[in-house]
C-alpha cells in the first residue's frame, strides 16, 4: 500500500523513505533469534514472508509495517492481528473482515496459539495481508489468496480440551500487548440507536477487551453541533450509556467502564454551529492500563 496509515509497531531503529522499500531491512530481521514462544516464532516467519511479498512489490510502507510486527515477534513480545480501523477499508468488505477477526481473536484468546501455534500464526498473518490487499482494493486475485489463506489455518484452529478440576495449574503469564487504537461508535442524526455496524464496532472491542485485559474501558460520549448546547449533552450522555450497556451486555464489568460526555462542547472534528457532521456523532472507545 502506497498511501500513509498508522501502525501500532514503532520502527525500532528500522528507517524508511515513504514508497522506497528498498530501505526497509528484511535481512537483519529474518536472521533474527526467536526468543518467543512456538506462536512468536511461527508469528516471525509468517510476518517476514509477507513483508518480502510487499518488498517485491516496492511497497515499502506495507514491507515496514510487516517487518516491524515480525520483529516484535522474534523479541517475543505479545503481536495481535490489526484492528480494522488503522487501514482505509471498502464499506463493502467491512463486514466480512470484521467478522473474521472477531472470529479469529475469539480463537487465539481461548488458547489456539498454545495448540496449534502454527497454524494460528497463519491464520493472524494471511488475515492481515487480507486487510493490506483489501485496503488496496486493484488485485482480486491477491484479495482471494490471503483470504483463503486465512479461512484455510482458521480451519486448523484448536483449542484446549477442558481439564479435570483435580489440580489446578496457573498458567504463564503472556506478555502484554500493546493496546489497540481507539475504537469509534457512530450515530445516525439525532439518534442514541445501536445499529449494525456500531454493533460490529462493539462486539470487536470485546473480543479484544478479553485478549488484551486492559484495566479501564473509557467511553467518551460526542455530537454534532445541530440544536441546543443542552439538548446535545443529553444525547451524548444517551449514546455514551448505550454502548457502555451494550459492552457490559457482552461481559465487560460495570466497575470497569468509565464513562464521559462531551456533547457539542468537544467535538471531534471541528465545525461551526449547526453543522451536521456524522464524525461527531460518535462514542470513542479507548483501552487505558
Amino acid at each position: 500500500m502506497r498511501q500513509f496509515k498508522m501502525y501500532s509497531i514503532a520502527a525500532a531503529g528500522l528507517l524508511l523513505l515513504s514508497g522506497c522499500s528498498q530501505f526497509v531491512d528484511t535481512d537483519t530481521v529474518s536472521m533474527m533469534a526467536p526468543q518467543g514462544n512456538a506462536f512468536q516464532n511461527a508469528l516471525h516467519q509468517e510476518y517476514v514472508a509477507l513483508a518480502l511479498a510487499e518488498k517485491r512489490e516496492d511497497d515499502g510502507d506495507d514491507a515496514l509495517y510487516f517487518i516491524n510486527k515480525a520483529k516484535s515477534a522474534a523479541m517475543g513480545e505479545s503481536v495481535g492481528p490489526q484492528p480494522l480501523e488503522e487501514r482505509k477499508l471498502p464499506e463493502s468488505a467491512k463486514g466480512d473482515l470484521a467478522n473474521a477477526r472477531l472470529q479469529l481473536v475469539n480463537k487465539l484468546w481461548k488458547g489456539a496459539t498454545e495448540v496449534t501455534p502454527a497454524a494460528a500464526a497463519r491464520a493472524q498473518a494471511m488475515f492481515d495481508c487480507w486487510m493490506q490487499e483489501q485496503e488496496e482494493n486493484n488485485q482480486p486475485k491477491d484479495i482471494a489468496a490471503c483470504r483463503d489463506g486465512f479461512e484455510k489455518a482458521y480451519a486448523l484452529l484448536g483449542t484446549p480440551a477442558p481439564k479435570m478440576a483435580m489440580k489446578k495449574e496457573m498458567p504463564e503469564p503472556m506478555p502484554m500487548m500493546k493496546l489497540p487504537f481507539p475504537y469509534h461508535v457512530y450515530f445516525a442524526t439525532d439518534s442514541a440507536d445501536l445499529d449494525g455496524a456500531a454493533m460490529t464496532v462493539i462486539k470487536q472491542a470485546f473480543a479484544d477487551f478479553r485478549l488484551h485485559k486492559p484495566g479501564k474501558v473509557v467511553l467518551s460520549g460526542h455530537t454534532d453541533t445541530v440544536g441546543n448546547a443542552k439538548y446535545n449533552a443529553g444525547l451524548a450522555r444517551h449514546r455514551t450509556g448505550a454502548v457502555g450497556n451494550a459492552l457490559m451486555e457482552l461481559g465487560i464489568p460495570r466497575a470497569t467502564v468509565e464513562r464521559t460526555s462531551f456533547g457539542e462542547e468537544k467535538p471531534a472534528v471541528k465545525t461551526p454551529d449547526n453543522t451536521n457532521e456524522e464524525f461527531n456523532r460518535v462514542v470513542k472507545i479507548t483501552f487505558e492500563r
